[in-house]
């Protein structure tokens, strides 16, 4: 719980980052230029989706296994396997958005991508949360430093903005491949070899739930910058960071525990499962039904007036996000516990033809509104099976999942003690 408490704060400071990166570009460049700024970063989500089996699978054998340096070697071959793919993947993408500049940048922040996904699942594989939940926040925190002064010493303009992207990315990647080799070379000296044929086949099992999930994410903005005006593109990019922004608080309970599912007994990491997710819901309602009520004075007052018509599309997302929310820490128990990442690819793969399916549908006559409706209803329709399936095969109520017990309140009321007794300490390194 120390550990979700650093990760509640790191995480509370992303969401700042990220607001004050949207913020910025939205006033510098307006709806359209936004739109045009945001177009390379859709692409790179979407292609670079492959990268968090990266994350999953260094983990997994650091957590499961005593690996050798061979696990260097196999991370980094897979890792540069899927970057080229990735790159490939982009050209057609951008050709098929009518924007083909777009695709360069987005190819270039694929090696930076790639790199924060692979430090962030090391850091959890040697159960560093705290290390794994800073790299979050490293891209940001370098994209706006970068840009805050190309701004200042060049033009206000969409090329400069996404050259700093590119830049910011790029410093966070480097920064996270040294971490990696300066902690691998030193501490990974253990009996096991880990192959890279191993490591690729379960790899490529988890990229395959990662880039159907994500699609998922980012279908909604891809078909928008199809269909619709730059402008509407820059608008609608914002409301789903916005919504997405909302799912780092429900993200703590997911990853400070996933080194503890992965190598619980089964039933032990069914129950702390079941209680992320009643913790999840209960954090999700608090935060998401205020921004509900108040989503357009404070849009207004943030972005500006010219932003206001994305009001019902971030509404209709919170829907979405309240229930996504309650996903990931069952996507820790079938991945990490039960090593079966197939089923969470079946229920990704049910959400996105829902999801692309409906906006599809609705985006031409709704707009924005559309393709947030076709988003929040691949979400629904998704988690409401996994969480049935969850409950089924760990053998755990409906009740138990989203409703909090006694027990919750004191484990809760005793930490918050603890947390007043030790003051200052309680940020300090764990050991």
């Amino acid at each position: 719980m120390y550990d979700g408490l650093f990760t509640f704060v790191v995480r509370l400071a992303k969401i700042a980052l990220t607001a004050a990166l949207a913020i910025l570009t939205a006033r510098a460049l307006g709806p359209a230029g936004r739109g045009i700024y945001a177009l390379p970063g859709v692409e790179a989500a979407l292609v670079g989706s492959a990268f968090g089996g990266l994350s999953s699978a260094t983990t997994y054998f650091l957590l499961n296994r005593n690996p050798n340096k061979s696990l260097l070697r196999a991370i980094f071959l897979a890792t540069f396997a899927l970057v080229v793919a990735a790159a490939v993947a982009v050209v057609p993408l951008a050709y098929l958005a009518g924007q083909a500049s777009a695709a360069i940048p987005a190819i270039l922040v694929l090696p930076s991508f790639a790199l924060l996904n692979l430090a962030s699942g090391y850091a959890l594989g040697i159960k560093r949360v705290r290390f794994s939940s800073t790299i979050a926040a490293l891209q940001t925190f370098f994209t706006i430093a970068v840009m805050l002064a190309a701004f200042v010493l060049a033009q206000r303009t969409p090329a400069v903005a996404i050259g700093a992207w590119v830049a910011g990315s790029t410093i966070a990647g480097i920064v996270s491949l040294a971490y990696i080799l300066i902690h691998g070379n030193s501490r990974l000296n253990g009996p096991d070899t880990i192959g890279i044929r191993e490591y690729w086949h379960f790899c490529l099992k988890v990229t395959s739930v990662n880039v159907v999930t994500l699609l998922n994410y980012r279908a909604d903005l891809y078909i928008v910058a199809l269909f619709l005006p730059p402008a509407a593109l820059g608008m609608y990019s914002i409301a789903v960071a916005g919504a997405e922004s909302l799912l780092v608080p429900t993200q703590v309970a997911a990853l400070v525990t996933s080194p503890h599912i992965g190598g619980m007994e089964v039933r032990d990491a069914a129950l702390l499962t079941a209680r992320c997710v009643r913790h999840n819901l209960l954090i999700s309602i608090v935060v998401c039904v205020p921004l509900f009520i108040f989503a357009e004075p404070v849009i207004k007052a943030l972005y500006g007036p010219k932003f206001v018509p994305l009001v019902p599309a971030f509404d209709i997302l919170l829907i979405g996000v309240l229930v996504l929310s309650l996903s990931s820490p069952v996507s820790s128990f079938f991945t990490l516990k039960l090593g079966v990442p197939q089923v969470t690819f079946r229920l990704a793969t049910l959400s996105a033809l829902v999801c692309i399916a409906t906006t599809i549908a609705l985006v031409r006559d709704l707009g924005m509104a559309g393709a947030a409706i076709g988003s929040s209803a691949g979400y629904v329709v998704g988690q409401t099976i996994g969480l049935w399936y969850f409950a089924k095969r760990a053998r755990i109520g409906a009740r138990l999942m989203l409703l909090p017990t006694a027990s919750d309140a004191l484990v809760y009321w005793s930490f918050l003690t603890q947390v007043l007794r030790d003051g200052r300490r309680l940020l300090r390194p764990a050991p």
